[in-house]
């Protein structure tokens, strides 16, 4: 029996014992039929998450069964003195023998889903030589018949892109390894993961999906991570990554620019594309998908113009088993909300000539405690045999009374020898108890405060829990401070669903909001501190409002408070920018433009650059509270003089403007910086304050803690890293 259970998702396969040599079956290399669902698999144990939060190691056999793609993660260089040539190691501390990792991969090939593995990763060091190309085919093909991969999937970051000829070797080799499998009647998957600004034309991934052209599988490129970095749509204006409130649009239009090679992007054809999200907010800095609606209406958009996506990708399968900084499971959200929506969206393409077919195998969910019979609308047919559904066989079985996912493998066999095996999911579900009235409430010095005056619990299937709910902690009315109680309710299929309530106890003459280090506040909850308000953008304890800077957890929603004062209403609107360089040079054509921008009240402002014959060449709109930093890509930028205007709009409709001009160049033609500022060098242990110069010869600064430490690492380089801007000021 194949089960995941809520905590877990533990499936118990019996694993025979190794004997022999440790070597896969190598027999056949699988495929998915139609929609992927890709999710990366660690071979570490606890990641440390974005936000505080743990990503724990898990084994293959662990993986929910609607990501019918595992990409391992990682082949790289693990020691420099060893050579050039990246490798797959198994780390042992995930508890598995390579034997029993090799057996996994083959139970996962048995239920018809692929098992990759994955070049790269954020911090690996790949660089590979003209020369290598046959060293490095000999080594993937060693690895793919050792473990049993079905496939490569390109995941090079940073710098190890543009590395010495990786553009040119690594694609040469791909080919050698996919036309050495093709001669044996397999195909060898290949993919890739390149951050969406690499796929620009002429961009830095373009050269592996040109020099694969033909070979290549699919593409799930990271919209991820990459902050500001968006897309301009004529009539909307920019489209920015992070902007949750844009979210359909954002997945719409970048699917439908890189689909159709528009708007400034090289072309994926949408059966080729496949878009890639965290699973959780640990996972990634940004461009995580708040409601899975929007992913949802944009590709019913792309469905309707007749360009359906292949699927999509998460980083990672662990974190979405993980937990976050509270200990609390994201309880696989990403799988759940986006498994069935794919699996059940792209229909699967026509049978090879004389394979049985099945009909009515397909992912399911049964209530708790009800009916059912695997075999229950489920056919088999054969193009010679005709109707083989006597002929069925179902590996797994599935327990109603206990909730989780189980996995069915069926199997059928035609009068030829040909056979065909469906792997198929089964979730058993339960709804989940909801409360009503546990909200967080103030109550007066010496009135009296009943826990449960209001509150309620009832369950869909249960019906009234009122009467069973626990509360834990205790209020002293008689005491002013900040209490927390703590209540739970369990329905008969054995869940807990828990909430917390915050009481305040005061006199009245206190602001009843005001931020405490000792409450927890989730996403919303808005609170009064320093003479502002506050909002919390996700779960915190103990963090100060007004400490966390732009990415932190508090933002800034208003200069007044109960206990503040308001601004005077005369004083006038104020509007800074910084970091706008006088000289640029034009990379491929793109211009990036890294500005902070800072004002003393909430304003709404366009940022705009204008060239010379007075044409708006990139535009923007941000809404300003206190401060905030951009990124503001210009594409296609000839030599010459731009002007940067920035306007802000206050709510009382007075205007404030910023304007200063600045030139493009060609590259190698911008002015260098002063001779005493050092170049960038990788490992040195820089201090805040400390100057040095980036590849783009522009001078940075390290910025002061808690991200000094970063500065040394060349996955924070100065104008190299996607992710400088985290540890470096550009000046």
């Amino acid at each position: 029996m194949l089960k995941f259970n809520a905590l877990q998702l533990a499936i118990s396969i019996g694993i025979a014992a190794a004997s022999g040599s440790v070597y896969a079956d190598s027999s056949k290399m699988v495929n998915p039929e139609a929609g992927v669902v890709v999710g990366y698999w660690h071979n570490w144990c606890d990641g440390a998450g974005y936000k505080g939060g743990n990503a724990p190691c898990v084994t293959l056999e662990e993986v929910n069964p609607m990501y019918n793609v595992v990409n391992v993660s990682f082949m790289k260089v693990f020691d420099v003195a060893e050579g050039r040539i990246p490798t797959f190691r198994l780390d042992p501390a995930i508890g598995l023998s390579e034997q029993q990792f090799i057996d996994q991969i083959g139970e996962l090939n048995k239920q018809g889903r692929s098992v990759l593995i994955a070049l790269g990763g954020a911090d690996a060091h790949v660089e590979l030589k003209a020369g290598d190309e046959r060293a490095f085919a000999d080594e993937i093909i060693r690895v793919t018949d050792r473990y049993g991969f079905d496939g490569l999937d390109i995941d090079l970051e940073q710098a190890a892109v543009t590395a010495a000829d990786n553009q040119t070797v690594i694609p040469a080799a791909l080919r050698m390894v996919k036309d050495h499998y093709q001669a044996q009647g397999k195909n060898f998957l290949i993919t890739m993961a390149p951050e969406f600004p690499y796929l620009v034309q002429h961009g830095k991934y373009v050269p592996y999906i040109e020099n694969l052209e033909g070979y290549y599988d699919w593409i799930n490129p990271q919209f991820y991570n990459q902050g500001g970095d968006g897309i301009w749509i004529d009539g909307v204006g920019w489209i920015a990554q992070n902007n949750d409130a844009l979210k359909e649009e954002f997945i719409y239009y970048i699917s439908d620019s890189l689909a159709n090679g528009s708007r400034g992007f090289h072309k994926i054809p949408s059966d080729k594309l496949v878009f890639g999200i965290p699973s959780s907010i640990d996972a990634a800095a940004t461009g995580y998908v708040q409601d899975p609606q929007d992913l949802y209406n944009a590709f019913a958009r792309l469905s309707e113009q007749g360009q359906p996506l292949r699927g999509v990708m998460t980083w990672s399968v662990n974190w979405d088993m993980g937990t976050n900084a509270a200990g609390q499971a994201y309880n696989e959200e990403f799988i759940n909300d986006y498994g069935p929506f794919v699996h059940g969206q792209t229909p699967p393409p026509p049978p090879a000539e004389g394979v049985p077919v099945f009909k009515g195998v397909e992912n399911t969910r049964v209530l708790h405690g009800g009916l059912f019979d695997e075999l229950a609308g489920v056919t088999a047919l054969d193009k010679e045999d005709s109707d083989l559904t006597n002929a069925i066989v179902v590996e797994g079985s599935v327990d109603t009374r206990q909730i989780g996912t189980y996995v069915l493998t069926y199997r059928v066999q035609d009068s030829d020898g040909n056979e065909t095996v469906k792997a198929r999911s089964v979730e058993v579900y339960s709804q989940k108890p909801v409360f009503s009235g546990v909200s967080d409430t103030t109550v007066l010095i010496g009135s009296a405060f009943d826990s449960l005056a209001g509150v309620t619990a009832t369950d869909a299937e249960d019906g009234e829990l009122t009467d069973q709910i626990r509360v834990t902690g205790e209020v002293d009315t008689a005491i002013a401070g900040h209490y927390t109680l703590t209540y739970a309710v369990t329905d008969n299929a054995n869940q807990t669903v828990r909430v917390e309530r915050n009481v305040v106890v005061n006199d009245g003459s206190s602001c009843a909001n005001a931020w405490d280090a000792e409450t927890t506040y989730v996403e919303g909850d808005q609170v009064s501190h320093n003479g502002a308000t506050w909002e919390a953008g996700w779960w915190t304890r103990s963090d100060e409002p007004g400490t966390t800077g732009e990415w932190g957890v508090w933002k800034k929603v208003s200069d007044s408070s109960c206990g503040g004062e308001i601004p005077d209403p005369d004083v006038d609107p104020e509007l800074s920018v910084t970091g706008l360089a006088q000289e640029y040079v034009a990379v491929n054509g793109v211009v990036t433009l890294s500005l902070e921008l800072v004002a003393n009240e909430a304003l709404d402002v366009t940022v705009m650059a204008i060239d010379s014959s007075n044409t708006v060449v990139n535009q923007a709109k941000v809404n300003l509270v206190d401060s905030r930093s951009i990124t503001f890509d210009l594409y296609d930028t000839p030599a010459g003089r731009y002007t940067l205007d920035v306007v802000g709009s206050a709510t009382d409709g007075e205007m404030v403007v910023f304007s200063q001009s600045f030139m493009v160049k060609e590259e190698g033609t911008v002015t260098p910086p002063p001779s005493d500022v050092p170049p960038y060098q990788a490992g040195t242990n820089y201090q805040a304050g400390d100057k040095v110069l980036g590849s783009d010869n522009a001078v940075y600064e390290c910025k002061p803690w808690p991200t000094t430490a970063w500065c040394a690492s060349a996955s924070y380089a100065p104008a190299d890293s996607l992710y400088w801007k985290e540890a470096w000021t550009k000046l």
